[in-house]
């Protein structure tokens, strides 16, 4: 019986050095601004949809088109929020590809922001497929500032 033990534990103690060997991804960081424009497609009261196109410089470089759906009305002593769906295409920090960015915004009547930018889940293509993380919305001045925090899969 201890034979049979020992020969059942032999495959987890050579398979235990491989997976310790593999890479974690490392968290990578990409920066710059973009511009927005929103098109008005659909309003019902305070309900909107608009189509959205974006244009990215700096360590993201390329577009993203997509949709967004607004409630309620941005300004001091109103609730408002937003999802948005947006896929970008281009070149992010060299490497060519797509991915999807799912939003989440919501204003509180006090007027604090919470947002929420993720990649979605095995949305990345080419060069990019494998992105996982999040994107960070800074407006200063005016101009939309985005910072990416991303993972990509070790080359294989």
């Amino acid at each position: 019986m201890l034979k049979r033990l020992l020969l059942l534990a032999i495959p987890l103690v050579i398979a235990a050095p491989a997976q310790a060997r593999k890479a974690k991804p490392v968290m990578r960081h990409a920066t710059g601004t973009f511009e927005v424009t929103l098109t008005p497609e659909a309003q019902d009261g305070d309900a909107a949809r608009f189509g959205l196109v974006k244009t990215f410089s700096g360590a993201m470089q390329g577009t993203a088109k997509g949709v967004m759906i607004s409630l309620g009305t941005p300004k001091p002593g109103e609730a408002a929020s937003y999802v948005a769906l947006d896929r970008f295409e281009g070149r992010v920090d060299g490497k060519a590809g797509s991915f999807v960015l799912v939003h989440r915004g919501i204003m509180s009547k006090a007027g604090t922001p919470d947002l929420s930018v993720v990649i979605a889940t095995d949305s990345g293509t080419g060069e990019l497929a494998g992105i996982g993380g999040s994107f960070g919305i800074a407006v200063k001045a005016g101009v939309h500032h985005y910072t990416l925090d991303y993972t990509l899969p070790a080359a294989r």
